[in-house]
């Protein structure tokens, strides 16, 4: 569910303030651009933590830990994208490369003891605080899913982590060792249950946005959908009861209202911020107070109602070789498929997700003229030249090409879809038990909007058959929000999947477009070693700080 996008609703307006205020009293930093301060950045712990507002403000502010619009950047980790300019951010782009290491400053991006401490400082304020029991009880079930997803994330990354519960000192104060994981992951699980069990099945009015009862299952669904898979896929070891707890977290989901919209753009438009039909949990954004640059970093040069555009991040020719065709099959197998016209009678969502060479792209004249990335064209959008980017493919998904502000983009941020829970239902039913009938009863619907057939009597009949199924499902569904690097983690599939090169559009511009067979331009070369990769390391700059975090993660 989210936010609407009036500004003047409680939840707009106090988030802008509260990240000032509770930057303050955590003695942390805090963005104050576009801030409307008022008496309460001058809190002081004597002063503050005494009204339900208070802790209102407080908690608002906790929501700044929740994932954001870089998520969409963090897509080049997978297979699905590259970056432009690799070294940027700190060395985001190493990390397909295999050009990490502990001193990468992006690695400390992902280590984020600031967020676990300003959640926990919340709950600390909270429990001294006089007011509504069931108020009080509902402002720590926010905060704690937050906490939870944190702990989630960082575990994800890095496995082993300090687990530092109820008290907020700094990883710094604490000097604590590595927890295992599974400890780490009890604790998110118990926050996450503390969530279902006093958070709302939907808000509504002024409250629209908060996390509810919905994305606190599909929380607790991925958290066993993460440790099921690690049994199963890394360990060898059965993980039928870790399947089935995911399967019970996200089905219900599906009894509590939400369902898919017709169209899949729709979903990603700032139009539709208000979307509570499909949309469970999202970042919110406010036009001009809180914004992203996700529509400049998706675009090429040249195109759009501006024509800026810095083409930062680009899809692979991987990732859009692999959408189906409407029969349900693969371009390589489909007599449907056409290499001179490859975007025609393929799933829906590949239109609506990128922008395509020869399809016709809005430009700063109003005009609609194709989209030509080959250097044989010498138009402003060819690849390898300053905003051309190194594909050939660009993003329509989180794009706004007719918008005037395209660095100032403020679409929501979806960190929870209706879309996800059909398909960890239909993962986790086909694991520990499959051919169920209600695998293909989730599937079909996320299929059906996009173009694809239901699956057959014969697919579901085999369990190797409908994983595939699934895991393609899952890549196309949630491209560019930062789920497919996850997702190939914990399948154990990277060593296979990021240890080939990323690549363009054919380098000929001969060559039928779509004609896979023929030589390619080169994006980037991409290295995972299975021996260390699957882990990141942990930042060097915290392991000199506290000697307790070593030893290091294998390899690093």
């Amino acid at each position: 569910m989210v936010l609407t996008l009036n500004f003047n609703t409680m939840f707009n307006k106090y988030i802008l303030k509260s990240t000032v205020c509770i930057g303050i009293l955590l003695g942390t930093s805090a963005c104050e651009k576009f801030i409307d301060r008022d008496p309460l950045s001058q809190a002081s712990e004597t002063t503050y933590w005494k009204s339900e507002n208070d802790a209102l403000v407080g908690l608002n502010a906790v929501y700044t830990a929740l994932p954001t619009a870089r998520d969409f950047w963090r897509d080049c980790q997978s297979d699905n994208s590259a970056m432009t300019n690799a070294w940027g951010e700190g060395g985001l782009g190493y990390i397909s490369m295999g050009n990490q290491n502990a001193a990468t400053g992006y690695i400390a991006e992902e280590w984020r003891y600031d967020d676990v401490r300003k959640c926990l400082y919340f709950l600390e304020r909270l429990r001294g605080m006089n007011f509504d029991q069931a108020k009080k009880n509902r402002f720590e079930a926010e905060a704690r899913f937050i906490l939870s997803m944190k702990y989630l994330r960082m575990v994800q990354h890095f496995g082993n982590i300090p687990l530092i519960k109820e008290s907020p000192v700094t990883i710094n104060e604490s000097s604590l060792p590595r927890a295992n994981k599974e400890e780490v992951l009890a604790y998110a699980l118990e926050n996450a249950q503390f969530a279902i069990d006093h958070l709302p099945a939907r808000f509504t009015g002024a409250d629209l946005g908060r996390v509810n009862k919905a994305a606190a299952y599909l929380l607790k669904a991925n958290i066993y959908l993460y440790q099921a898979s690690i049994k199963q896929f890394h360990e060898n070891v059965s993980a039928a009861t870790l399947w089935q707890q995911a399967y019970e977290a996200a089905a219900e989901v599906q009894k509590m209202g939400y369902s898919l919209v017709d169209d899949y753009a729709e979903v990603f438009k700032q139009a539709n911020n208000a979307n509570t039909t499909e949309v469970i949990l999202a970042r919110q954004y406010v036009e001009d107070k809180i914004t992203h640059m996700t529509p400049v970093l998706a675009s090429p040069s040249g195109t759009g109602i501006t024509g800026n555009g810095w083409a930062s991040f680009c899809p692979t020719r991987d990732l859009v070789d692999s959408y189906l065709c409407t029969d349900g099959k693969d371009i390589r197998q489909s007599g449907l498929y056409d290499p001179a016209n490859p975007w025609e009678k393929r799933d829906l969502r590949l239109k609506k997700t990128f922008m395509l060479p020869g399809l016709p792209v809005l430009r700063p004249n109003g005009q609609y003229v194709a989209y030509q990335p080959h250097p044989a064209y010498n138009k402003s959008e060819k690849i390898n030249s300053e905003g051309g980017g190194i594909t050939g493919f660009m993003y329509l998904k989180f794009n706004e090409p007719e918008y005037a502000k395209p660095d100032q983009g403020f679409a929501n941020w979806p960190i929870y879809r209706y879309a996800e829970a059909l398909l960890i239902v239909a993962e986790a039913l086909n694991e520990f038990r499959p051919g169920d009938a209600l695998i293909k009863t989730a599937l079909d619907q996320v299929r059906k909007r996009a173009g694809l057939p239901a699956v057959t009597a014969a697919e579901l009949g085999s369990q190797m058959t409908i994983r595939q199924l699934i895991r393609e499902e899952r890549r196309h569904e949630f491209v560019a929000e930062h789920k497919r690097y996850f997702d190939i983690l914990r399948w154990k599939i990277a060593e296979d999947v990021l240890s080939k090169s990323a690549e363009g559009i054919n380098s000929n511009q001969n060559d039928a477009i779509g004609d896979w067979t023929k030589p390619r331009f080169l994006a980037q070369k991409r290295v995972f070693d299975k021996s260390k990769h699957y882990l990141w390391p942990i930042p060097q700059n915290a392991i000199d700080r506290n000697k307790n975090l070593l030893p290091q993660n294998p390899g690093w």
